[in-house]
């Protein structure tokens, strides 16, 4: 059974890191017409920590938004800022993320800019697990979009029979009967 999908080695993969930065910078432009990037003050971009990051970096070099970075945790030294780059008060963010489940580090990070005057209510993934977790941001006022679906990667799997319809099957058994919850979320925090 399908229990991760990971987009954490892409950055070791030269061609698809510029790839996946072009189609980000694609999305971006495509959607900045009826969404928040087009709102008044400076428009940036970051990338949900840590897996992110790489790509946000080559998204921004596509979009030519410049790039902030939201630490997990601030530095006992240095700048001591959770947020790092240069920004004002006003400013505009997309997020960039890799896989989309729960939707609660989109959540932690949006929290984060917001707390620090960045208005933040669009993010990017590369892959949505169709859980139900871009509803639950939307009803947080945070847009979604997505370059796949798990439901369009399965579908190419299967084209190209690394997978079987059985296979592909049983994942969307398991999507359906497993939406995010705030049960579900709880028992991933506990390991269980």
């Amino acid at each position: 059974m399908l229990h991760q999908i990971s987009f954490k080695y892409y950055y070791s993969q030269n061609d698809l890191s510029i790839l996946l930065g072009q189609l980000i910078q694609e999305l971006v432009k495509e959607n900045e017409r009826k969404a928040c990037l087009s709102s008044p003050g400076r428009n940036l971009i970051c990338g949900v920590p840590i897996t992110a990051i790489p790509i946000t970096s080559l998204a921004s070099v596509h979009t030519n938004l410049p790039m902030i970075l939201k630490r997990k945790v601030a530095k006992s030294y240095g700048t001591q800022e959770l947020i790092e780059g240069v920004w004002n008060r006003g400013d505009t963010c997309v997020l960039v993320d890799d896989v989309i489940m729960f939707g609660d580090s989109i959540l932690d990070t949006v929290k984060d800019l917001v707390d620090a005057g960045i208005k933040c209510s669009q993010a990017v993934v590369i892959c949505d697990r169709e859980q139900g977790a871009v509803k639950k941001l939307a009803r947080r006022g945070i847009q979604v979009y997505s370059l796949l679906t798990l439901t369009q990667i399965l579908e190419h799997l299967k084209e190209e029979n690394y997978v079987s319809q059985e296979n592909c099957d049983m994942v969307r058994v398991y999507l359906a009967a497993n939406p995010v919850s705030d049960d579900l979320i709880n028992k991933c925090n506990n390991g269980l």
